[in-house]
């Protein structure tokens, strides 16, 4: 019974802790710094929810364009949500074959006039295609960035991700029973 009590109390507070206060200094060797108390000479930051997803508008027209106005009934042409999902941004890759699968997600759905073209470490991978979802091959150990664009009959850019970064782990040659860091199993 005491542990329920605890439990429920615990559930009660927690609220409380996710909603404090965060302050920011610079300290004495010129480091900034970040608590959750308050100290003399320290900001109070204000607090936003964190954004989950990349978010893209896509670029307007230059106003010379005839069809800048949007009475040409291409509502279509205009992607809300635009950003890779797989890999994950800051994420760890381990393939020993140096394979990538890579996902995009899409919102409204990819119109068939439409192609979407990848893009590893700036250079586009690939011709475009219809396909959300493309394969790297050769990829190394070390720090690499994917993206993607949709292009438009024309080929050009309509909708653009932010590039992600991930990190290639590839098992040693020379320890080959070892993952990382730590004893071996």
């Amino acid at each position: 019974m005491r542990t329920r009590i605890v439990i429920a109390l615990i559930g009660l507070f927690l609220p409380l802790v996710a909603t404090a206060d965060i302050y920011k200094w610079v300290d004495e060797d010129g480091n900034v710094v970040y608590s959750d108390e308050p100290r003399e000479g320290a900001e109070r930051l204000e607090r936003t929810a964190p954004d989950s997803s990349y978010r893209f508008e896509t670029p307007r027209r230059p106003s010379g364009d005839p069809s800048a106005s949007g009475d040409n009934g291409d509502n279509g042409s205009r992607y809300d949500h635009v950003r890779i999902v797989h890999p994950t941004d800051e994420g760890t890759v381990r393939d020993n074959q140096g394979l990538v699968d890579v996902q995009l997600e899409l919102s409204p759905a990819l119109r068939a006039e439409h192609r979407v073209q990848f893009l590893f470490n700036g250079e586009p991978q690939g011709e475009p295609s219809r396909s959300l979802e493309a394969r790297l091959t050769e990829v190394h150990r070390g720090e690499h960035q994917v993206a993607a664009r949709v292009l438009n009959e024309a080929g050009a850019v309509i909708a653009e991700t932010e590039p992600v970064t991930f990190y290639m782990h590839q098992a040693s040659r020379l320890l080959p029973g070892r993952q990382g860091p730590g004893p071996n199993p």
